[in-house]
């Protein structure tokens, strides 16, 4: 019995190696319905420059777009974004939570937010001096990261 439990695992750690990271090219009109209505929201359609679809694992896919202008945008499996990078360029504030915007203002005037990523516990964000800084999920500040 355990050679064939052996032998099962084996398969399955072979087989998600074989479908680990697989990225492919796939129209915009592919993307999950949540991931379309934040671009469209935010950004202006026809600035699509790529979208990607990636398998992680067996259960896990991911999509990035890319648009024109250097701004990548990445979605969970559902459409959720996860991270808009601006590539050193302002991104559109109405995806920033306001609490994040007001300590960003505040406390860095003349800066913009360039890049930000949510996680389950925490927003990360850098701004255009180069800062990273980090805030829990309701949008207060943590620390600066290093």
């Amino acid at each position: 019995m355990n050679k064939i439990k052996t032998i099962a695992i084996t398969a399955l750690v072979a087989l998600s190696t074989i479908v680990c990271a697989q990225k492919k090219v796939i129209n915009s009109n592919q993307l999950p319905a949540n991931a379309q209505t934040f671009i469209k929201n935010n950004f202006a359609i026809n600035q699509i420059s790529s979208t990607i679809e990636e398998q992680e694992n067996l259960f896990s896919k991911e999509y990035k777009v890319i648009l024109n202008n250097g701004t990548e945008i990445e979605f969970d499996k559902s459409g959720n974004w996860e991270e808009v990078d601006g590539q050193k360029t302002a991104i559109p504030l109405k995806i920033v939570p306001r609490n994040i915007q007001n300590y960003v203002a505040k406390s860095f005037p003349n800066t913009q937010i360039v890049k930000i990523k949510k996680s389950l516990r925490k927003y990360e964000v850098e701004i255009s001096n180069g800062l990273e800084l980090e805030f829990n999920k309701k949008g207060q500040f943590t620390k600066i990261d290093d």
